[in-house]
């Protein structure tokens, strides 16, 4: 474990690279007068992981600083929470956002879930030109499920994740 441990360390740039980059000179400075923000202790790459799947799972731009941010104020790992937010790319999207709207049915009256089903059998597979269209009809059916279930799936990814990486 130890050895994992300096090679990451050999990844990771040291706060005064972070002093002299163009966007992270604010944090560099702060993580010189704090450094246990930048060290691998269990506990803070833990909750470092789990806020960046967190505010990743958020459909938000600039999610990697917010995530650095928060981590910043919670005393979490900033390299690990800023890492995290790229487990929600193009690929992983449609995943999150289904389970986003799976937890958010059950908050949701009844009503609006049933739209949702509606819409999935106007999908026409054997012309993918219609594909957008359809897809953009899908979600804007899904529109107060995934507002309510956004927080939702953050919540229960960055719980799980906390526990995984903590374990």
């Amino acid at each position: 474990m130890a050895e994992f441990k300096k090679r990451l360390r050999r990844w990771f740039p040291t706060a005064q690279t972070l002093e002299q980059m163009q966007g992270f000179a604010w944090l560099g400075h702060y993580l010189r007068v704090h450094p246990r923000l930048w060290v691998l202790h269990r506990r803070g790459v833990a909750l470092g992981v789990a806020l960046g799947v967190g505010i990743g799972v958020f459909p938000l731009p600039l999610q990697m600083p917010a995530a650095m941010l928060v981590a910043v104020f919670l005393r979490a790992n900033v390299a690990a929470a800023a890492a995290a937010t790229w487990l929600t790319n193009p690929l992983t999207m449609a995943p999150i956002w289904g389970l986003s709207a799976f937890l958010g049915s059950f908050v949701v009256p009844r009503q609006v879930a049933i739209k949702s089903s509606e819409v999935t059998t106007q999908w026409t597979w054997s012309s993918p030109q219609t594909w957008p269209d359809a897809f953009w009809e899908q979600v804007t059916s899904w529109g107060p499920a995934l507002l309510v279930g956004f927080p939702m799936a953050a919540a229960v990814m960055g719980l799980g994740a906390y526990a995984i990486v903590y374990w």
